[in-house]
């Protein structure tokens, strides 16, 4: 089969990573790097071991040679350079979020359609093996019936006005940068939500530095999540059920595992005080309890999903099987997909500003 082959639009170290992940992606090589200037393509390419360096990007865009292009621009520049690809007509990887915010989100996707043009969010975590056995699994009834999803994202960095997280203009905020990831989890495994409530904290440098928000979903799982810039969190992801909880091993971004905790037994008939209660309840068991850590809940069972490479490789699988089979969006992460993820970020945002507002029903 014939080599994938990638442009690569952006020096930083998104970039990087996604080049870097490429060794383990099926037939594919980065043949070229585009930038502003010609100097900083050609030394990011000579240090990632990319042939080709170019000089503008809609240079490159017109410059053919590939089968698709990676965005790693700004989030600012993601439309402007996605548009560029669209028209064209190379098939486009933009990295996550889409956009800016939802109008652009649309704007993109109007102009893949109208152009009959691949285009997809590179929301990478819905690719990795543990996020599609959490899926399955909720799926299969594993933990009875859904009622509750959580999951936070968050690093405590240091404010920089120049950098892409703390500046408004090239889409920095910690909902764009990191409270993405849940909410893409979430609408994933339950669709757009139906409520959105949120509260947070701006920063000086006109950013959303914290967020915590709850989303309400059709089938009734409400969910509660927090992002932020500015401290550390859990990074976690957890599906609760009737019968269980389905959690995430490692980060939220970049799970490598999954541990299913299920409900222990009911115990039924009239309560017994007899001497297996009293033995619970005596001072010594609770502190023999208290320092292994002993709880009378499962801890559950975790099993090991590794990804391959650095874990960008199965986004750019996925790119190659749509091109290849033709289709123009992938099914796991489709366009009206990414749309709505960015509406939701977008009523966040707003919440936020506004004080804490609750906002209605979105649809």
């Amino acid at each position: 089969m014939a080599t994938f082959k990638w442009g690569i639009f952006g020096t930083g170290a998104i970039s990087a990573k996604f080049i870097s992940g490429l060794a383990a992606a099926r037939d594919a090589e980065a043949s070229f790097v585009a930038s502003r200037a010609l100097s900083t393509a050609k030394a990011f390419a000579a240090n990632m071991g990319v042939a080709g360096a170019v000089e503008g990007y809609a240079e490159a865009a017109r410059a053919g040679g590939v089968d698709a292009i990676y965005i790693g621009t700004p989030a600012s520049e993601h439309a402007a350079h996605a548009l560029l690809c669209i028209e064209a007509g190379v098939p486009v990887l933009v990295e996550k979020p889409l956009a800016m915010n939802a109008a652009e989100a649309q704007r993109i996707a109007d102009a893949a359609r109208a152009n009959g043009v691949f285009v997809m969010e590179a929301m990478w975590t819905r690719f990795l093996p543990a996020a599609q056995a959490l899926k399955a699994r909720m799926e299969q009834g594993a933990i009875g019936e859904v009622r509750m999803v959580s999951g936070s994202f968050g690093s405590a960095k240091q404010v920089d006005p120049e950098s892409n997280g703390f500046n408004p203009a090239r889409g920095g905020g910690a909902m764009a940068q990191l409270g993405v990831y849940p909410v893409s989890l979430a609408q994933w495994l339950f669709g757009e939500p139906t409520l959105v409530q949120a509260t947070g904290t701006m920063g000086e440098t006109g950013v959303d530095e914290d967020a915590a928000f709850q989303l309400r979903f059709a089938n009734g799982v409400t969910g509660t999540f927090y992002a932020s810039s500015r401290a550390w969190t859990p990074n976690d992801f957890q599906v609760m059920g009737t019968n269980g909880i389905l959690g995430f091993q490692g980060p939220i971004y970049r799970p490598s595992g999954l541990t299913v905790m299920t409900k222990p037994p009911v115990r039924t008939g009239k309560p017994s005080f007899g001497w297996r209660f009293r033995l619970r309840e005596h001072d010594l068991f609770h502190r023999v309890a208290q320092t292994i850590g002993w709880s009378d809940r499962n801890r559950g069972k975790a099993s090991l999903l590794p990804y391959p490479g650095n874990g960008y490789s199965a986004e750019a699988d996925e790119v190659r099987q749509c091109v290849q089979a033709g289709a123009l969006e992938s099914t796991i992460m489709p366009l009206d997909d990414s749309i709505a993820v960015a509406r939701v970020v977008d009523e966040i945002r707003a919440a936020i500003v506004a004080g804490g507002t609750a906002r209605g029903p979105l649809k």
